[in-house]
């Protein structure tokens, strides 16, 4: 039996082909799920199947005879067929969930037995008027060579996963396999039709017959269809792997957005507080390494809460925003800045930073964030508190240095705010009880622990009980008497002056009303209000409705702020004073001269009285300047057409010299020191003479006293 050597070479090139497609395929079914799997399958056996087929009709090709051989087309898709679901089958076994050596062989076995099976199917389909015969031996040998050589490439096909640990596909590896494949299908070919039996001169010739020239077409035709399904595969690849590719940097994307979110302040973009504490502590280990020190900074923004209650939430945002751009602008590259909570920030400075370079360092933040920042047509003004804690003196853990640090701000904000402190011993228990405070002060608004104590106040010249003024009391269980200075510096900090200053305005004009339904002389009321509340934006709403819940008439209502106040936000405080006095409200500045004056501002207000603060009028008896400050004060209100109230009368020496400056009215310990309700009941009925509604008398609310 003689074969055309090119049409063999031929074959086995198809072989080659078709098992480098096949198996390049069939290594990605361990990788892949649900329909990618079912694809990869039906290519992997498409490819493999065809080729077969093509390779077993083109080496029949080669085979050379006297006459035109026939061939039976049906017989000869049911061979193609048969070699397609041998390809499948074998694949799904040999490719599952674990690939052990009985499921290879398994596989193998299938594999093998499908390309005999379609080899002689393929055989059958000659048409003869003979039967074929076949030679026992090269028979069992053809199966045998299909058998092992599909059996070794299923195994190098599994070996190719590219999931498999430590086993990458390689273009040679790959090209091994398909070619132990080629040699098992073109061995197992050509084996068998030495094995064959049959007479040439026997074929048999009809029109429905598939011939050579008919062969050659289908041949071709079905070597596209598999590198038309190579191809295909390979763009389905490419989609996949560029899907996956994008998912891939999705993912880190998105890892690092979640690191990002884990490490990093979304608002401003600074290290949180985790990072912060981890920078420290490494920064903590190089500074011991090397014997020199470092130091954190706790910085605490005065008054954010005012901005971010009476300009909207927004506004802050944008604020702090700002705020982390200054910082960064008045630090080094080596130190590090964190937010640390709302509006608390912590600067751990450089390995090697002296307590010197520390000092400087918070000069600049002070100085950089109490210049005025310009928010949406606001000029907003505000400032920080600042406590430094250096290495190795404070501390030598990061805990130690960042609670040091804080309480270190805390003395800060209780020296007056706008400062740098560094820390002292002692100032722990500091910082400890203003926290507890807080908490106390918490519990004292949810279950009525805050109380209101008067004291009155008097007309210079006919000595009459004019107005009262009333006190904010809490006294503790656990922590006794509570300073009001204390109260009011955490009610600030922590936004509580807001509702604590909606209770005084409401408690207050109830009681007024109860007293004068029982009789008791009617008097004006004067309520301090905050720079908080002055600025939040449903102030004005808040005291309407509180007139209208007590029934007060707005007549009888003062407010009294501070210069620092309305010069907080004149252009705003302008408005809202405004508002207030054209619904009948009268206004005052209180402590006059402990503040931020401004003459040429302070004239446009509304203002109708001016108090002048205790700490001038202690000393106008005995102290020359005091006297001269207290006189020129009583000049400038009374040149501006301004009542004049003085604080904190102890002697009769200092209310005679009160009259001779033609004051209007006083209080302090001369006639009374604050009373209760009950007390205070008894004075007026005795005392108190009732003023007309018009009178300018007051009684005042205190909260800041």
């Amino acid at each position: 039996m003689n074969y055309d050597f090119w049409l063999v070479a031929l074959s086995f090139a198809v072989a080659v082909l078709a098992s480098l497609t096949a198996l390049d395929l069939a290594g990605r079914l361990r990788a892949t799920t649900g329909r990618a799997r079912g694809v990869w399958l039906c290519g992997g056996a498409l490819a493999m199947g065809c080729g077969i087929w093509s390779m077993h009709f083109i080496g029949m090709l080669a085979m050379e005879m006297a006459g035109a051989m026939q061939y039976d087309i049906a017989m000869t898709l049911v061979s193609m067929v048969a070699a397609v679901f041998a390809s499948c089958a074998a694949l799904l076994l040999a490719c599952g969930p674990r690939a052990t050596a009985a499921r290879l062989g398994t596989g193998g076995a299938v594999m093998g037995g499908g390309v005999c099976l379609m080899h002689y199917l393929g055989m059958e389909a000659m048409l003869t008027h003979s039967a074929i015969t076949y030679k026992p031996s090269l028979f069992l040998l053809s199966v045998g060579i299909a058998v092992l050589a599909s059996t070794a490439a299923l195994w190098l096909a599994f070996h190719l996963n590219p999931t498999a640990a430590e086993r990458r596909p390689r273009f040679r590896l790959r090209l091994l396999a398909a070619v132990v494949m080629a040699v098992g299908i073109t061995g197992m070919h050509y084996t068998g039709m030495a094995a064959a039996n049959y007479d040439p001169a026997a074929m048999i010739m009809t029109e429905s017959a598939l011939s050579p020239t008919q062969l050659s077409i289908a041949i071709a035709l079905i070597a596209s269809t598999v590198m038309l399904v190579a191809l295909l595969m390979a763009v389905y690849d490419s989609h996949l792997a560029s899907r996956t590719a994008r998912l891939a940097k999705s993912l880190q994307h998105a890892n690092r957005e979640l690191k990002s979110m884990v490490s990093r302040d979304p608002l401003t973009r600074l290290p949180n507080r985790l990072l912060m504490e981890q920078r420290l502590e490494q920064a903590l280990r190089r500074a011991q390494l090397n014997d020199s020190s470092l130091s954190v900074l706790f910085v605490d923004l005065d008054r954010f809460k005012a901005v971010n209650d009476s300009m909207g939430h927004h506004v802050g945002d944008l604020l702090l925003k700002l705020v982390a751009s200054r910082l960064k602008a008045s630090t080094r590259d080596s130190d590090t800045i964190s937010r640390v909570g709302g509006d608390e920030f912590m600067i751990v400075t450089a390995e090697g930073t002296s307590r010197a370079e520390s000092e400087a360092l918070a000069k600049r933040v002070t100085e950089s964030l109490g210049t005025p920042f310009q928010l949406e047509g606001h000029i907003v003004r505000i400032s920080c508190s600042v406590g430094i804690s250096v290495y190795p003196g404070d501390g030598s853990t990061p805990h130690d240095l960042m609670v040091h640090a804080d309480a270190a701000m805390y003395h800060a904000k209780d020296m007056g705010r706008n400062n740098l402190q560094f820390y002292e011993r002692g100032m722990s228990s500091v910082a400890a009880r203003r926290n507890l405070l807080e908490q106390r002060l918490r519990l004292a608004m949810e279950h009525g622990g805050l109380t209101l104590a008067y004291q009155p106040k008097v007309d210079v010249i006919s000595g009459e009980v004019t107005g009262l003024e009333a006190l904010l009391r809490w006294e503790d269980e656990e922590l006794g008497t509570i300073r009001p200075e204390e109260i009011i510096s955490i009610a600030e900090d922590t936004g509580l002056i807001l509702p604590i200053g909606e209770w005084v305005l409401s408690s207050a004009c109830r009681q007024m009303q109860d007293w004068h339904a029982r009789g008791l002389p009617r008097l004006p009321i004067a309520v301090n209000v905050s720079a908080i509340q002055l600025n939040h934006k449903h102030f004005v709403t808040v005291v309407e409705e509180v007139l209208n819940e007590t029934g007060l008439p707005p007549g009888y209502l003062e407010f009294e702020l501070t210069e620092t106040a309305i010069m907080h936000d004149p252009d705003n405080a302008l408005r809202i004073l405004n508002r207030l006095s054209r619904l009948g409200i009268s206004l005052s500045i209180d402590d006059f001269g402990t503040g931020y004056s401004n003459l040429s501002q302070l004239k446009r207000f509304p203002i109708s009285r001016l108090k002048v603060d205790r700490s001038f009028t202690a000393g106008v008896a005995s102290d020359f300047q005091d006297a001269a400050i207290v006189k020129a004060m009583f000049m400038l209100a009374q040149s501006l057409n301004l009542e004049v109230v003085a604080e904190g009368v102890e002697t009769d020496e200092q209310l005679e010299f009160i009259r001779n400056l033609k004051g209007n009215q006083y209080q302090g310990y001369l006639y009374s020191k604050p009373l209760g309700v009950a007390d205070l009941e008894n004075l007026l009925g005795l005392h108190a003479a009732a003023p007309s509604p018009t009178a300018t008398a007051d009684a005042e609310v205190d909260i800041a006293d």
